[in-house]
């Protein structure tokens, strides 16, 4: 049955109340466990706690307490419009830029993909006032109507589709482990130097000999050596080609902004650009295997897997024949809080291009960098690999979504 055959209702009948957030300003407390959350911290269904994301007091939380289930659906109404998330009993304290759906039945799953359509998304653009930030009101959440199927109707569709969002969330939680079993590796190579010696014994904890470095100004296996990144490694900063110029854009280049880099791998960017571009501004074509360094507020790297541009804010670092991508990468992890200490000015803390170039690097004996990239290039293609699969689960999805709401698809035949 398609969406024009359903019943149609406002949403304020659905639900057992519509609200949002505190609209003043809570007391903060880093010590707190509760987070206060925003429409930015909506993403993919879920509630994102980012290292912004700040923590009130108990007493205002229980002051402001809203009760949320899970029957509950969040959305983002100020600023950033149309993120949701479902509630699983997270501590948070709501802002005024979230609003809550509590419904009387389980149907909050099919609205999370309803409300994902083109045709709602413009909705809520449509109805929302302000000229510089959006702000999507109660009142025209509550009277929305929208289309009213049975559950033997709405299950299957959202059943489906969840199912393809599980896949991609079990795939982001094996990346994230396949990563962390990797910088392990590098750690306990690289950092603790207890990379095998030639008896397969851990080197320094075997009595394996250090001399001190001054680059470094620490102890390092005898035979390695150190140096800075821009004395071995090429590297780039990024550039904005002029928006003013419409051949520059819509492309088939991706060009990423500083924060893109958060996401790794990279596989795509919000925006194209032409190779013309390339030509007419700052910014260069980077290959896959670079590893990019975003340096503006949170500092963050990532590895390109794919060809792609960036702006000015991010850095893009090439990987040499024996400084590979998959050493350099959990490297610059280990770099951040140095880095981020050397961040300069209040509006946009950051740091440039020279004090990434000047950053020391230990360089291993190539034989022990040999070994280490067999024990992880399989870890780091199948992060990749796992990453291009999400990509097309998420294609699979997104095209699906209207098919399935419109009837021209049904859950039999997806």
């Amino acid at each position: 049955m398609a969406i024009s055959k359903w019943t149609k209702s406002p949403l304020k009948p659905l639900c057992i109340r519509i609200g949002d957030g505190l609209h003043g300003t809570p007391t903060y407390d880093e010590n707190s466990d509760v987070f206060f959350i925003n429409g930015n911290n909506l993403k993919r269904g879920s509630i994102v706690v980012s290292p912004d994301t700040k923590k009130v007091t108990n007493s205002d939380f229980k002051s402001n307490y809203i009760e949320l289930n899970d029957k509950s659906l969040l959305l983002s109404i100020n600023g950033t419009l149309g993120e949701m998330a479902f509630y699983n009993g997270e501590k948070v304290m709501l802002g005024k830029s979230v609003a809550y759906l509590n419904f009387k039945t389980g149907i909050n799953q099919f609205y999370y993909y309803y409300f994902q359509l083109k045709d709602v998304q413009r909705y809520f653009h449509n109805v929302a006032t302000g000229s510089t930030i959006k702000n999507l009101g109660l009142k025209s959440i509550q009277d929305f109507e929208v289309p009213y199927p049975e559950e033997k109707e709405w299950n299957p569709i959202a059943r489906v589709l969840a199912k393809l969002d599980k896949k991609i969330a079990l795939n982001n939680k094996i990346n994230a482990e396949l990563e962390s079993m990797a910088k392990l590796i590098y750690d306990y190579w690289f950092v603790q130097f207890d990379f095998p010696d030639v008896n397969g014994k851990p080197y320094k904890s075997s009595g394996g000999k250090m001399v001190y470095n001054e680059t470094l100004n620490r102890e390092i296996p005898a035979g390695w050596a150190a140096d800075i990144i821009g004395n071995i490694l090429s590297s780039d900063l990024g550039g904005t080609p002029s928006t003013k110029m419409k051949e520059y854009w819509d492309g088939d280049i991706p060009w990423l902004n500083s924060g893109e880099i958060a996401s790794f791998p990279i596989i795509e960017a919000e925006e194209h650009i032409t190779s013309y571009a390339i030509e007419k501004s700052a910014t260069s074509l980077m290959p896959k295997g670079t590893c990019v360094l975003s340096i503006t507020r949170h500092l963050r790297p990532s590895i390109l897997a794919v060809e792609a541009c960036a702006n000015q804010s991010v850095v893009g670092i090439y990987e040499s024949e024996n400084l590979k991508a998959t050493f350099l990468y959990p490297y610059l992890k280990n770099e951040i809080p140095r880095l981020m200490s050397l961040r300069t000015g209040a509006q946009q803390p950051h740091i440039n291009k020279g004090i990434v170039d000047e950053s020391p690097v230990v360089i291993p004996l190539d034989e022990t960098l040999n070994g280490y990239y067999e024990k992880v290039s399989g870890i780091y293609e199948l992060i990749i690999n796992n990453a291009f699969q999400n990509k097309e689960l998420a294609n699979l999805r997104d095209w699906l979504l209207p098919m399935l709401m419109s009837g021209q698809v049904t859950v039999k035949d997806a």
